[in-house]
């Protein structure tokens, strides 16, 4: 997926309450919208590359769309590649919700959209103490977990599995002091890398973009949740998701024809899709 980013949003800066300062875009909707989209990147990218469906979203007037630069990725990268514990994402989103409704009306709906292990970590959120912060859902080619039953064998990255099993036994045993340690390094070939990926993720980096317990993130998620996957995903099996969703939940799962993984971000029939969504679950100002 090729995009131009020379009118991409400049990098804002907000203070997590531990100190660090974390970035993030803002697309404003062009519309008074009381909507605010928060939309989560990737395993290994940074936030850029959401740009073609943020900007969709917001110059519709849907919604006003953030990417934030999650904890470890970025080009002003807190520790790339690690953070402090498991869960730590999940911290800094309650912070940046925080800065988020300090900008808009107080009843201003929040939805967390994620692509990908975005929306890995937008499960994790919805299984959290934390949920209630957030309205709706939508999830694009959703990573739901490496144990779920929607996974292909992918180049993209490769992950230690041994160091991942063994760290996951020391964690159940309550040892954490090894959780540093990289577990999942992309294969990103170097010609088309543009300095600000993230290569390498540790084991409490990896484990904090996924839930626990995949089986039980799902039961938690609205029933007007709206998933969208590609039917050429390289990544994941699309034609497994419907069968899992329906299983836990009454999400509404869409397989969009001849779209590749990242395409979906891209994709005139996505964007036609999550538009009608939009409209259906939030009042939209035109």
């Amino acid at each position: 997926m090729f995009v131009n980013f020379s009118n991409i949003p400049s990098l804002k800066d907000f203070q997590a309450k531990d100190g660090d300062v974390l970035s993030y875009r803002y697309y404003p909707a062009t519309s008074n919208s009381d909507t605010v989209m928060i939309m989560l990147h990737g395993i290994c990218e940074d936030s850029k590359y959401l740009m073609p469906l943020a900007q969709f979203v917001s110059e519709h007037g849907l919604a006003h769309v953030y990417t934030p630069d999650l904890r470890g990725y970025g080009e002003k990268a807190v520790g790339r590649g690690d953070i402090s514990y498991i869960g730590q994402l999940e911290d800094d989103l309650v912070d940046f919700m925080e800065v988020v409704k300090q900008k808009h009306a107080s009843n201003a709906r929040i939805i967390l959209a994620g692509h990908s292990a975005g929306g890995g970590t937008a499960l994790r959120f919805a299984a959290s103490k934390h949920s209630k912060l957030v309205d709706h859902y939508l999830l694009l080619a959703p990573f739901v977990h490496f144990q779920a039953p929607i996974m292909k064998d992918s180049d993209a990255t490769t992950a230690n599995k041994g160091r991942l099993i063994w760290l996951m036994i020391l964690n159940r045993l309550g040892i954490k002091t090894k959780n540093h340690l990289p577990v999942l390094a992309s294969n990103k070939p170097e010609e088309k890398r543009h300095g600000s990926e993230t290569l390498s993720l540790s084991y409490r980096l990896f484990m904090s973009r996924l839930p626990d317990n995949y089986k039980k993130a799902l039961i938690s998620v609205p029933d007007d949740t709206l998933v969208l996957i590609g039917s050429e995903d390289e990544v994941f099996k699309s034609e497994a998701f419907s069968p899992l969703f329906s299983k836990y939940t009454n999400a509404e799962v869409q397989v969009i024809k001849n779209i590749d993984h990242d395409g979906i971000l891209s994709s005139e029939e996505a964007f036609n899709l999550i538009e009608d969504w939009l409209h259906k679950v939030v009042k939209v100002s035109n």
